[in-house]
């Protein structure tokens, strides 16, 4: 069965090795032991020259909360620019209000940024506790997908919360599941959520040196 492996990586190098494993969409981080975070420009653009494989960039101004000064949100925006300038495939991020819910206006003035590019709502929606009307905002705002754990814990622990999560999103937004996936366990995930798309810093394989 067919299914898309997008992998996590930080820096170019790692990005290499997982387009040659067979990686079909890479997300391009930096300082992953921490979530993940806005890698350089530099990084970014030499990238997109030296890859064939689509790249989405996390917009991740540091690590820690999603809940974002507007000076972050600033550096935010301009580093979405950035890369739609570079023409990447697409962006990554998530940016939640102090009650733990999605920052509407903000989200819907990056996603308005970052068009055309691809939009992925990443881990940051695994804090929201209504997961469902969360589903319904992005999908509203025109995200293409949502990175989700689909709760505490991995995704191997959460596989039948994931697979109602696709089940209601009902094609309207991509359910794209994360967390703890590598390639021996991927075949599982898919088959027990129906999922189309599968994130992971070892979905294609070991990416280390």
């Amino acid at each position: 069965m067919k299914y898309i492996k997008e992998a996590c990586v930080e820096g170019y190098e790692q990005a290499k090795k997982a387009e040659k494993l067979g990686a079909d969409r890479i997300e391009l981080c930096d300082n992953l032991s921490q979530g993940g975070t806005t890698p350089s420009y530099g990084t970014i653009q030499y990238a997109s020259e030296h890859l064939d494989t689509d790249i989405n960039v996390i917009i991740r101004p540091r690590s820690g909360d999603f809940i974002y000064s507007e000076a972050e949100f600033q550096i935010m925006k301009k580093d979405v620019k950035a890369c739609k300038d570079l023409g990447v495939n697409g962006v990554v991020f998530g940016i939640l209000t102090e009650e733990a819910e999605i920052d509407y206006g903000r989200t819907k003035e990056l996603i308005a940024e970052a068009h055309p590019l691809s939009v992925t709502f990443h881990m940051a929606f695994d804090e929201i506790k209504d997961k469902y009307k969360a589903i319904d905002i992005l999908s509203e705002l025109g995200a293409d997908r949502i990175l989700t754990k689909g709760g505490k814990g991995s995704a191997l622990q959460n596989l039948h919360m994931i697979r109602e999560l696709i089940t209601y999103a009902n094609e309207r937004i991509i359910i794209l599941p994360g967390g703890g996936i590598h390639e021996g366990n991927a075949e599982r995930v898919m088959k027990e959520t129906k999922a189309a798309e599968l994130h992971g810093t070892k979905i294609v394989g070991d990416l280390s040196p």
